[in-house]
C-alpha cells in the first residue's frame, strides 16, 4: 500500500544563522551488506542482539555481523539495528533506497563490505542520503586522507560537495564507522538530559590511531573525524562534524525537533473529533502542539535558556530572554489573506529556539600571587 506524505498537510522548515522519519527512528541504524541471509525480497530485518543474527543464519565472519559487533558494543548500547540486503549486482544507493521504502524506521546507515568502498561509491551514497532525513556514516584509512595537499580523497570530496548528512571517521580499525554510528544511536534515547556531542567519546572495540599534529591538522581541514589518544589515557573521538562542518549533534537534534513538530501538528488535525476552527483559538492548538515538541527538546537538553539575538519575530523582540529556550507563535487570523482562509491554510506558526550547543575545549588562567 502506498504511503502519502504528511508534508502535504503539515510542513516544517528549520532555519539556522527535509520526507521525515518516524518519531521512534532516531535511535536506530541501518547496516547494509551483500550477505545472502536476508533475501532481496525481504530486504530488511530488525535485530536486537548479535545472538539473534546468529540464530538467523549470519556467520561471525560476515561483514554485517562484524559491523554489528562494534555497533552493539558501544555504551550506551543501541537497542536495535536494521540489517539490510544489497543484491549482488545492485548499486548501494538503490539498495539503501529500497531499504528505506521497505522500512523507514532507521535514521543512520552504514555499508558493511569486506572490501573498501571506492570514492565514487561513497559519493553516490552520500548524494542519496543528502536528499532524505538521515545520516551516512563511513570510514576511510588511506595515505591521501592525511595529506593536506591532496583533495581527491573521500573526505575532501564530500566536503567539497557540502554534504551535510555524511559523517566520516579516519580509522585503521575495520568498521569503525559502525562503532561511531552505534554510539550516536545508543546515546539518543530521549531521556532527560540525553542531548550529546560525539566529541570526546570513547569507542569500544576501536583502536586509537597514532596521529601526528600534522595528521590531525590535515584531517581537521577536511572535516574528517578521527580517534586518538590524548595524554596517556584519554581515547576519544574528535570532532563530531559532518562533511560540510555541521556538528552532528545539532543536525540530528534539529531533525528530531522538526519531526516532533510535524507529528504533533498532524495529531491535532487527525485526533480532533470535530474540527479545528479558523480562529486565533484554533491556531493556538497548533502553537500548543509545537510547545510540547519544544518542551521535549528542552527536556533532552538540546535547547535551553538564552537571549534572542536575531531579528524580531511577531511578539519576540531582539534582546528578549527566552527562559525556556523557545517561543512558539502564530500570525493573527485577521492578517491572513482571504484566499488562505478559503483554502483552509493555517496562518504561519513561528517556532524560535535557542540551542544549548556544547563545549569542546577549555582555557584556564591560573593567577598566582
Amino acid at each position: 500500500m502506498s504511503k502519502l506524505r504528511i508534508d502535504d498537510v503539515v510542513q516544517v522548515s528549520v532555519s539556522t544563522s527535509g520526507p521525515v522519519t518516524p518519531r521512534d527512528a532516531f535511535d536506530t541504524g541501518l547496516i547494509i551488506g551483500k550477505s545472502n541471509h536476508i533475501t532481496v525480497t525481504d530486504r530488511v530485518k530488525i535485530y536486537s542482539s548479535l545472538e539473534s543474527m546468529l540464530d538467523d543464519g549470519f556467520a561471525a565472519t560476515d561483514p554485517e555481523y562484524l559491523a554489528a559487533t562494534l555497533y552493539f558494543g558501544q555504551e550506551p548500547r543501541p537497542q536495535k539495528v536494521v540489517i539490510g540486503r544489497c543484491g549482488e549486482d545492485e548499486e548501494w544507493p538503490a539498495a539503501i533506497t529500497a531499504c528505506k521504502q521497505r522500512s523507514g524506521a532507521w535514521y543512520a546507515c552504514y555499508v558493511a563490505s569486506s572490501t573498501a568502498l571506492t570514492k565514487a561509491q561513497h559519493q553516490a551514497i552520500a548524494a542519496y542520503i543528502q536528499t532524505i532525513i538521515a545520516a551516512y556514516f563511513y570510514d576511510s584509512h588511506t595515505a591521501d586522507d592525511l595529506d593536506s595537499s591532496k583533495n581527491t580523497d573521500v573526505f575532501s570530496t564530500l566536503k567539497g560537495l557540502s554534504y551535510k548528512r555524511s559523517i566520516g571517521i579516519y580509522s585503521g580499525t575495520s568498521y569503525a564507522g559502525a562503532a561511531l554510528m552505534g554510539f550516536a544511536m545508543g546515546a539518543n534515547d530521549g531521556t532527560p538530559g540525553s542531548a550529546y556531542t560525539l566529541f570526546g567519546k570513547t569507542l569500544a572495540g576501536v583502536t586509537p590511531d597514532d596521529l601526528s599534529e600534522t595528521d590531525v591538522a590535515a584531517l581537521t581541514g577536511k572535516n574528517a573525524n578521527y580517534y586518538i589518544t590524548r595524554g596517556s589515557s584519554y581515547n576519544l573521538v574528535e570532532h563530531g562534524v559532518t562533511a560540510d562542518g555541521t556538528w552532528f549533534d545539532e543536525m540530528i537534534g534539529l531533525d528530531q525537533l522538526a519531526n516532533d513538530l510535524q507529528i504533533s501538528c498532524m495529531d491535532v488535525l487527525t485526533k480532533t473529533k470535530t474540527k479545528v476552527p479558523y480562529t486565533d483559538q484554533g491556531t493556538m492548538r497548533f502553537v500548543l502542539a509545537c510547545n510540547d515538541a519544544c518542551y521535549n527538546a528542552a527536556r533532552r537538553g538540546f535547547i535551553g535558556p538564552g537571549v534572542w539575538k536575531l531579528d524580531s519575530v511577531l511578539d519576540l523582540e531582539k534582546g528578549d530572554t527566552l527562559e525556556s529556550g523557545y517561543m512558539c507563535q502564530a500570525s493573527p487570523v485577521a492578517d491572513e489573506p482571504l484566499a488562505n482562509r478559503g483554502l483552509r491554510i493555517c496562518p504561519p506558526i513561528y517556532v524560535c529556539v535557542i540551542l544549548t550547543g556544547a563545549i569542546h575545549s577549555v582555557a584556564i588562567k591560573v593567577i598566582v600571587e
